[in-house]
């Protein structure tokens, strides 16, 4: 499971929750409305020889029989 950040825009509070993508928004703990999911960076990356170096995808079929 992700883990996400939300930010209350009532008190600006804020709050990271670690929940699967459909759970609903937390409540604030000091003015009890309901946060709103904040975009955040990611550690994502993509690294290696990955299918963009190798042109996966884009192979040519003319000579497969």
């Amino acid at each position: 499971m992700p883990l996400y950040q939300y930010v209350c825009e009532d008190c600006g509070a804020k709050k990271e929750v670690l929940q699967a993508f459909g759970d609903p928004s937390p409540s604030c703990l000091q003015c009890l409305s309901e946060m709103t999911r904040k975009i955040c960076a990611t550690n994502f990356s993509l690294k290696g020889a990955g299918w963009a170096k190798d042109n996966y995808g884009l192979k040519n079929t003319k000579n497969e029989k």
